[in-house]
């Protein structure tokens, strides 16, 4: 049956199937944008419901040691997109410094070829350090939302006024068709193309979008957070793709090649037209890049891994030691390489929703479908509760997820150079977040259907103030050190 299907994937193009890959590339993102997002919802009802984050979400599903493969699946992630932004916070500080002195515009590099980054990008890659760090320290999640909301009209102004200047300095947009790629494929490798094209976006924001319960868990109500997770990505994502072509597009002109990446087209723009304007407006762009680096490596990445580090070790790390611990490895880990270095582990990261889409999949199952929302919250922080299942890992949520991921590795490891396998092995690669998000979770559903774990229906709460709680789950909702280390004082239990 497996040949079979292989061989069905195997579709042969005739000569008139062809047509340009660019055709279809716009709605890649917002697709894989929407998937995401939808994903978002599912999986923060669970904070939002229960106040509860990413670590518990898991250990549901996975059991109390097997949750640790699970997290650190989307630690290790977050810690190369961490490391990333933290070079783009320093090449903004470079920006910066390049519109306030001539002599560091022109500063010679001292550093070997072998290092994978200058003598500039070092100095404003340490001045960020010196700033994200006391964000880190002095800045709890709980208030983080008040500077989003500035960071948000900053963002706005420095993208479209990055923009603005392009279009006008160029005297229009530009030759949109200047950006696509001369490549012409067949109708059925083309479609092949895009659902891998929604792969890379879907699973590269699905590991944010399984954990966003570590923020939803501060919301004051379970539907407050449910409009922004449904709209807010696919809107804003959309909106600074348009933005981003259009600049693009009028600098290419401009500066006679194509530059996607804002902090290196300022970069070449102070290098061209070194002018009292020019560096003003290079100087409060690199400010507002400056700003957006800072609150999205903050949320998305640094935070949230803190919380999953609290979890994993929590009688030795909070969620606040966690956040160091990851910002200090992150930076030794010499992070520019990842970008500078790396083309290879660029493709590996591009690809993760091979192994993050059916864990995603088996925990929206376990939580709407086969838990019905309800936890039996104490039992979660319990050797030998309801959630330990056989020795701390559920048998049920890894059969599912390797025989939904397994298929794509063949596929997977031809994309990242290794030998080449059938067309059939990498068709099931480009669609990899489909096949692996329908077939773990179809997976794991039937295998609860046909072998029901314990405590199903059972809903048990917490109170820290050590008052029984009578009411529904989320009522009360617990401090932050005690949702991480599972310090229930007292419990009051409903039964479905």
């Amino acid at each position: 049956m497996a040949s079979k299907f292989l061989k069905a994937l195997e579709v042969k193009p005739t000569d008139d199937e062809f047509e340009s890959i660019e055709t279809t590339r716009w709605g890649n993102k917002v697709v894989g944008c929407v998937i995401a997002s939808l994903s978002a919802y599912l999986n923060g009802a669970a904070g939002a419901i229960h106040h509860l984050g990413y670590g518990t979400l898991a250990r549901a599903a996975f059991g109390l040691w097997g949750s640790y493969f699970v997290v650190m699946l989307n630690v290790f992630q977050s810690f190369i997109f961490y490391g990333t932004q933290m070079y783009f916070g320093g090449m903004a500080f470079v920006i910066i410094l390049n519109s306030l002195s001539r002599s560091f515009l022109h500063m010679e590099n001292t550093l070997p070829l072998s290092a994978g980054i200058t003598t500039p990008q070092l100095v404003g890659f340490i001045l960020f350090i010196c700033l994200y760090f006391p964000v880190i320290i002095f800045v709890p999640p709980h208030q983080v939302q008040k500077f989003l909301k500035v960071n948000l009209v900053i963002s706005s102004a420095t993208l479209l006024g990055i923009m603005g200047w392009c279009v006008s300095a160029n005297g229009g947009p530009g030759k949109l068709g200047n950006l696509q790629a001369d490549v012409s494929l067949s109708k059925t490798d083309v479609s092949f193309l895009m659902l891998q094209g929604i792969t890379s976006v879907a699973g590269t924001y699905t590991g944010g979008s399984d954990r966003v319960s570590d923020w939803t868990r501060y919301a004051k109500s379970r539907h407050a957070p449910t409009a922004a997770q449904l709209t807010a990505l696919p809107i804003t994502v959309t909106l600074v793709a348009l933005v981003g072509i259009i600049a693009t597009s009028a600098a290419a002109e401009l500066l006679g090649e194509i530059q996607w990446n804002p902090v290196i087209l300022l970069q070449q723009v102070q290098a061209t037209w070194y002018t009292p304007a020019c560096r003003a407006g290079t100087f409060f762009a690199g400010l507002g890049l400056l700003s957006v680096t800072v609150f999205i490596n903050y949320t998305q990445n640094n935070v949230s891994s803190g919380m999953d580090v609290a979890m994993l070790v929590p009688r030795y790390v909070s969620r606040l030691r966690g956040s160091i611990i990851f910002a200090i490895l992150g930076v030794l880990a010499n992070p520019w390489r990842f970008l500078t270095q790396a083309s290879t582990f660029i493709t590996v990261l591009s690809s993760f929703g091979v192994f993050m889409s059916p864990a995603a999949s088996i925990l929206v199952v376990d939580f709407w479908l086969v838990r019905r929302t309800k936890w039996n919250i104490p039992d979660l922080y319990t050797p030998g509760g309801i959630y330990w299942f056989w020795n701390g890992l559920n048998w049920r949520a890894y059969t599912a997820y390797f025989l939904g991921m397994i298929w794509a590795l063949p596929g997977f490891v031809m994309a990242v150079g290794g030998p080449a396998v059938s067309i059939g092995w990498y068709r099931i690669y480009q669609i990899s977040f489909f096949f692996g998000y329908a077939v773990s979770g179809g997976l794991f559903y039937a295998l609860n259907l046909a072998f029901p774990p314990p405590g199903l229906g059972e809903q048990v709460d917490f109170d820290i103030h050590g008052i029984v709680v009578p009411g529904f789950p989320g009522e009360q909702s617990g401090s932050e050190d005690m949702n991480e280390k599972g310090l229930a004082t007292s419990v009051a239990t409903r039964q479905s």
